[in-house]
């Protein structure tokens, strides 16, 4: 029997009143004689340990205080805490992804990589979906802005988010925290024990589970969806034979099934919308009409081994290497009507669109890097990777006719394999004491081989008309791009003293050549060419002498030749992979964070980002646009126009203030933290339709913390102002064209509670 959180005004109240529980794990350090300054926040953007104030790159960190403070569990939250990262989130993992100023990758080819990579500890993620996991015993989150492709992996040609999780304690400690929430059932358990076995091994476990009954209701039959339910672990062991050599070893694994669905924002079909009664289609519309089961179910699992060893000139000599699985399967009732009575001639059913994933990966890095040589420094290494990915994928349909409805079907397979080698070096060369030249180069080769097969005849159903795709023909098809491409980075890095520092840097960025791998593929298609970057930045970071405030800025420029994104075919439902021209994105970015006082911390951030298309003139149209709104023979001239997934303006914030109780053995505190951001468009073709208002959404807890740091308990809101958003919005010519939207969770007001410990 599942527990039940009912919330009401008045019981709101009451839990308020009495301090009611919730874990948020020590997210302020205790007092200690004297002022409390800001921690020093320890970074790895180059690959070396340096502080966030002298690294000299455009890097936002999310420290674990901050991450457990707000209840920042999963990394769909995260853009939540960092102004420059947006994070589309759809209905299913596979189709989310990552943008850092204003650019990422959302297609539907399983060929293509992201332009953000996500790594976590030191371990690559193939593809977004991988990314898109629970965020649990996180020690610090850096997001790198911009171009990374010198030192992170595989191409990141827009930015890097790293994730780094805590390593095993020298003490045996442990803790747990449990989050109960609103809609019916919501709640998450989170766990860890960590501590020695040896002298020399330590260990680490940490394990969660977490499920939510959804808040999309289905009108068919009563049911909610848009539900979740995932579990997973993380095991570490930390060998330390001497002082010279340390051996890590990371295992997790990780499952989770979701019934992610879409709602109707509009549609132009008076017959289609008689059937879907009682719902009306709106951009307030949380409601279904299904009858086929929506699920998205996930199992990853990775091992990876890290060691690092010091001889005796503090040279470390460094190896990464790793395994991961990703397998994913899911299916959305696309046409949304329950089918109940026979449909009305020319709708659509579309109750099959299934596919399945299943990714291996192996990755191998291995660098060296050297102590301070007087006046530089220098890092040295490779990488090499290997994916294999298998896809299939379902689709059947019944058009409505006054004589009978007839049924069309077909499925597709496909393989992509990527063979990948690098090898990089970067260095620092240190003029004075206040100023140094930093830079380094990758030289890289990759092959990228894949095959597909769609045969006209290989209908689901027998009796079913082939449903083709794009030319409805055989598609027997297999090919492969080699490349190689050299890409780095130079700056310069002048201390004007221990407070203010600037740099200003250029790097080139790259994401390899690649095809459409997907149920629209046809034989002849070409590949489409490396997407490059070349940014240029200029940065300045500043910390009081007291050690109270701090601030980052950056000023940055990036043009994108052949960006790679998709577009509708016209008249189709299929998407294609395409160079959608030359782009670009420039902007400003700054971070305020301080302790104005002993017992308050704030952090605030910006980002005034223009990222739009410079050239693209055989651009997709959008679905029912004519000539005189710029489409000529189903093309438009995109020059111009605004890139998807990038509001102009955005700012976050976070506040907490800690109230001290001196006879008792808590305190209190009250916080808010959230965002605001500028209408943000979601679609490539510029349609007027699949554009999102601006919105603001804010969050807010108040509760204890004991002053040992044993527990902590508090009462959270989230969305306190009930602001209703979408996360993605897209359209299809069927049934004359509707339009789809992803309504979120967090679409809406819900209160919850945490309550945990730690020892």
């Amino acid at each position: 029997m599942k527990s039940k959180f009912i919330y009401n005004a008045s019981s709101f109240a009451l839990i308020g009143a009495f301090g009611a529980i919730s874990l948020v794990p020590a997210a302020m350090a205790q007092e200690e004689e004297g002022a409390r300054t800001m921690a020093t926040v320890t970074v790895t953007a180059t690959k070396r340990e340096q502080t966030l104030q002298e690294v000299p790159v455009a890097v936002s960190v999310v420290s674990s205080d901050l991450l457990e403070s707000t209840g920042t569990s999963s990394m769909d939250a995260l853009s939540d805490l960092t102004p420059s990262l947006t994070l589309l989130k759809g209905n299913n993992e596979s189709n989310s992804s990552v943008s850092i100023r204003g650019l990422g990758t959302s297609v539907f080819s399983s060929a293509v990589e992201p332009s953000v990579s996500i790594v976590i500890d030191d371990v690559l993620m193939a593809r977004s979906g991988q990314g898109f996991q629970d965020l649990i015993d996180v020690e610090r989150i850096e997001v790198l802005r911009g171009p990374q492709s010198t030192l992170f992996g595989k191409n990141a040609s827009a930015g890097v988010v790293s994730v780094t999780t805590k390593a095993p304690s020298d003490q045996l400690t442990g803790g747990f925290d449990v989050e109960l929430a609103e809609e019916d059932t919501a709640y998450a358990v989170r766990g860890t024990l960590s501590g020695p076995l040896s002298d020399s091994v330590g260990f680490r476990l940490s394990a969660f589970t977490k499920d939510y009954d959804g808040h999309i209701r289905n009108v068919a039959n009563g049911d909610r969806l848009d539900g979740s339910e995932s579990w997973g672990l993380r095991g570490k062991l930390q060998f330390d034979p001497s002082s010279k050599l340390m051996v890590s070893l990371i295992a997790d694994y990780r499952e989770s099934e979701t019934e992610p669905v879409v709602t109707l924002r509009a549609a132009n079909n008076p017959a289609y919308i008689a059937q879907l009664s009682p719902i009306v289609p709106s951009e307030f519309n949380t409601a279904v009409r299904n009858n086929a089961e929506s699920f998205a179910t996930t199992e990853q699992a990775g091992l990876s081994a890290k060691a690092e060893y010091t001889f005796d000139n503090e040279f470390t000599l460094t190896s990464i290497s790793a395994l991961r699985s990703w397998d994913f399967a899911n299916n959305l009732d696309v046409d949304g009507l329950s089918n109940e009575d026979p449909l009305p001639g020319g709708l659509i059913t579309f109750d099959l669109n299934s596919g399945a994933t299943n990714l291996d990966q192996y990755t191998q890095e291995i660098r060296l890097a050297s102590p301070n040589m007087g006046n530089y420094d220098f890092l040295i290494g490779a990488f090499a990777y290997y994916l294999d990915l298998t896809r299939h994928f379902e689709r059947r349909l019944e058009i409505a006719l006054p004589t009978g409805n007839i049924a069309q079907s077909g499925q597709f397979d496909g393989t992509v394999e990527n063979t990948y080698y690098a090898a990089f070096a970067s260095g620092n060369y240190h003029f004075t004491d206040q100023t140094s030249l930093f830079g380094g180069a990758r030289i890289l080769t990759e092959d990228v081989d894949w095959t597909g097969f769609r045969d006209p005849t290989n209908v689901l159903v027998p009796g079913d008309l082939s449903l083709g795709g794009v030319q409805g023909t055989l598609a027997d098809f297999k090919g492969g791009v080699s490349d190689t491409a050299v890409v780095g980075n130079i700056g310069l890095r002048h201390a004007f003293s221990d407070y203010v520092n600037a740099y200003a840097s250029y790097s080139r960025g790259y994401k390899g050549k690649s095809t459409t791998v997907a149920f629209a593929s046809i034989q002849d298609e070409d590949p489409v060419d490396a997407e490059e970057s070349d940014a240029f930045e200029v940065g300045l970071k500043l910390t009081t002498s007291e050690g109270r405030w701090g601030a980052n800025f950056a000023a940055f420029h990036t043009d994108f030749k052949n960006f790679q994104s998709q577009a509708q075919l016209p008249g189709e439902i299929a998407t294609v992979l395409i160079n959608a021209g030359d782009v670009s994105t420039e902007g400003l970015e700054g971070e305020l964070f301080g302790r104005p006082t002993d017992l308050t911390d704030i952090s605030l951030g910006f980002a005034l980002i223009d990222a739009k298309i410079e050239s693209f003139p055989a651009g997709p149209c959008y679905v029912g646009q004519t000539a005189a709104d710029g489409c000529i023979n189903g093309n438009q001239d995109l020059a111009g126009a605004e890139l998807p997934y990038s509001p102009d303006l955005r700012f976050t914030f976070f506040g907490r203030q800690r109230v001290p109780f001196a006879s008792m053995p808590f305190d209190g505190f009250v916080q808010a933290s959230g965002y605001w951001q500028d209408e943000i468009l979601f679609s490539l073709d510029q349609s007027p339709d699949e554009r999102e208002d601006s919105r603001a959404i804010v969050n807010a807890a108040v509760g204890i913390e004991d002053k040992q740091g044993r527990y902590n308990a508090s009462v959270f809101v989230n969305n306190v102002f009930n602001e209703h958003y979408v996360t993605s919005i897209s359209q299809l010519g069927t049934f004359g064209g509707i339009t789809y939207q992803y309504v979120p969770r967090d679409h809406q007001r819900y209160v919850g509670i945490r309550f945990g410990a730690n020892f």
